[in-house]
C-alpha cells in the first residue's frame, strides 16, 4: 500500500506540474478558448460538404458557397492569429496582468515573426503561415511577447501620466514602451533569422519542434499509450484529460486543425492521427460499465451505480461510474480501464487503414456530445459503424472483470446483511 501510495505521489505531483506550468496553462486555456471559432468553422465546412442531389449547385447559385467560403478562410485558414492573440492574453490572466495589451503585444510578436512575401510588388502574407502551419510560431511568439510586455510593465519600464487623464489613454500610453522593446526584440529575432539556413523562425520551429512532434503522434502505438495513460492517471483519481491536456495540444492540434482547412477546401485529409482522433475514438467504456451493472450484475450497489451513471456516460461524463463502482484504486478494474480504450482506439486504426473509417475531418464537438451522434459528425455513417464495435469491444472487455466485481460486492452485501441479523437478534434477545 505504502508503494502504491507513493507512486500515486509521484505520479500526481509530474501530472500536476505539467498542468498548472504557467506557459502551458496559457497555451490550454488559449485551445480551449478557440472553441468557438472551432465551432464556427465546423459547422460551415459540415453544411460546405453536403453533396444531396443537386445541393452543391444549389448552394453556389445562391451565393452560400461563397458565404461558407469566406466564414473558413477567417476562421480555420487563419486560426494561428486567434492562437497568438489568446496565448497571450490567457498568460496575462493567469500572471494578473494587462490582458487587452499582452494580447496585442502577442499578436504583433507573431505577426513580426511571421515571414512577408513579395506578390506582384505587393507584401503578403501566406496563408498557410496564418493557418495551422504558423501554429507553433503563434504559441512561441505570443508567450514570448506577452511575457516580455508584463517584465517591462512590473519593472515600471512605461510612461505615467497625470491621475486626472481618463485611465484608457493612461493604459494606452503605458504600453508605448513596453510595444517598443516587444516589436523590436522580435524584429531582432526576424533578421537574425534570416542570416540562418533556415530563413524564418517558421521554418526553424517547424523542423526541430513542429515535424518531429507531429511524427511522435504519427503511429497507432503512441495513441494506445496515450488514452491508456490518461486512464492510468484516472486510476488513481486525476482527471487524465486535463492532466495530459498540455501535451495532446502541442502533438495532435495542429494535425486536426490541418485536416479541418483541408476538408474545408475539399482536399484530401492529411493525418490520420489527430487530436480528436484520439479523443473520440477510447470507445463508450463507462456506458458499457453501466449496462453491464445493471443488467447482468446481481449486487444492489453495481445497480443503482449503473442506473445513477447510464445517462451521464451517454455523454461521455464518466464520473458516477468511475467514483461509484468504483474504478478508483480498485485493482480489479485497472486492467480494463487501461485495456478498453487502447482496443477501441487500435480499432479505429486498423478500420481507418483498411479504408472503411474516413479520416477524422478536423471538426471540433463540444464535450457533452453523445458518442454515436459524435461519431456520424466527425466520420459520417461510418463513425456511427465504428463507435458501436467499439462500445461492444468495451463490454466484451469488461464483463470477466465486473463479473468479478459483482461477486465482491455481493459478498460484502451479504456480510453486512448477516452483520445487521445478528445485531438485530441481539436487540431481541436482550429485549427478551
Amino acid at each position: 500500500m505504502e508503494r502504491v501510495d507513493k507512486m500515486k505521489n509521484g505520479i500526481l505531483s509530474g501530472a500536476m506540474k505539467i498542468q498548472n506550468n504557467n506557459y502551458m496553462r496559457a497555451i490550454s486555456n488559449a485551445m480551449m478558448g478557440l472553441m468557438p471559432v472551432m465551432m464556427i468553422s465546423s459547422i460551415a465546412s459540415l453544411i460546405n460538404a453536403i453533396d444531396v442531389g443537386g445541393s452543391q449547385q444549389i448552394m453556389e447559385q445562391i451565393g452560400i458557397k461563397a458565404l461558407l467560403t469566406q466564414v473558413n478562410a477567417m476562421t480555420i485558414d487563419v486560426i494561428s492569429v486567434y492562437v497568438a492573440f489568446l496565448v497571450g492574453y490567457k498568460l496575462a490572466e493567469i500572471l494578473k496582468a494587462d490582458m487587452l495589451n499582452a494580447g496585442l503585444m502577442s499578436l504583433v510578436s507573431f505577426l513580426i515573426l511571421s515571414p512577408v512575401s513579395l506578390l506582384e510588388e505587393t507584401k503578403v502574407l501566406k496563408m498557410e503561415t496564418l493557418g495551422s502551419g504558423g501554429m507553433f510560431v503563434a504559441m512561441f511568439g505570443g508567450l514570448i511577447g506577452a511575457r516580455l510586455y508584463i517584465w517591462c510593465v512590473k519593472k515600471n519600464l512605461v510612461i505615467r501620466m497625470p491621475e486626472s487623464v481618463p485611465p484608457i489613454v493612461s493604459k494606452s500610453f503605458a504600453a508605448i514602451v513596453p510595444a517598443v522593446i516587444v516589436s523590436s526584440t522580435m524584429g531582432a529575432v526576424y533578421v537574425a533569422m534570416t542570416l540562418t539556413p533556415y530563413g524564418t523562425l517558421t521554418n526553424m520551429i517547424y523542423t526541430w519542434v513542429q515535424a518531429p512532434l507531429t511524427s511522435l503522434g504519427a503511429n497507432v502505438i503512441t495513441c494506445m499509450v496515450i488514452v491508456a495513460f490518461i486512464e492510468f492517471l484516472w486510476f488513481f483519481g486525476i482527471h487524465g484529460v486535463l492532466a495530459v491536456y498540455p501535451v495532446l495540444m502541442l502533438v495532435f492540434y495542429e494535425p486536426g486543425l490541418a485536416n479541418l482547412a483541408a476538408y474545408s477546401a475539399g482536399e484530401a485529409l492529411p493525418h490520420l492521427f489527430t487530436i480528436g482522433f484520439i479523443l473520440n475514438n477510447r470507445g463508450a467504456r463507462s456506458f458499457a460499465v453501466a449496462l453491464l451493472a445493471i443488467f447482468s450484475c446481481k449486487s444492489q450497489q453495481l445497480k443503482a451505480v449503473g442506473k445513477v451513471g447510464l445517462i451521464p456516460s451517454m455523454f461521455g461524463i464518466s464520473e458516477p461510474i468511475k467514483f461509484g463502482v468504483p474504478q478508483v484504486m480498485n485493482m480489479r478494474m485497472i486492467v480494463p480501464l487501461m485495456l478498453t480504450p487502447a482496443v477501441s482506439v487500435l480499432s479505429a486504426y486498423l478500420l481507418t487503414i483498411v479504408g472503411f473509417l474516413p479520416y477524422h475531418n478536423g471538426v471540433s464537438i463540444p464535450t457533452g456530445f453523445p458518442v454515436i451522434f459524435g461519431g456520424f459528425l466527425i466520420n459520417g455513417w461510418q463513425g456511427i459503424v465504428a463507435q458501436f464495435i467499439q462500445f461492444v469491444l468495451c463490454v466484451a472487455i469488461y464483463i470477466p472483470f465486473m463479473r468479478s466485481q459483482d461477486k465482491a460486492a455481493l459478498a460484502e452485501e451479504k456480510a453486512v446483511a448477516a452483520k445487521e441479523a445478528a445485531e438485530a437478534v441481539a436487540v431481541v434477545v436482550e429485549e427478551a
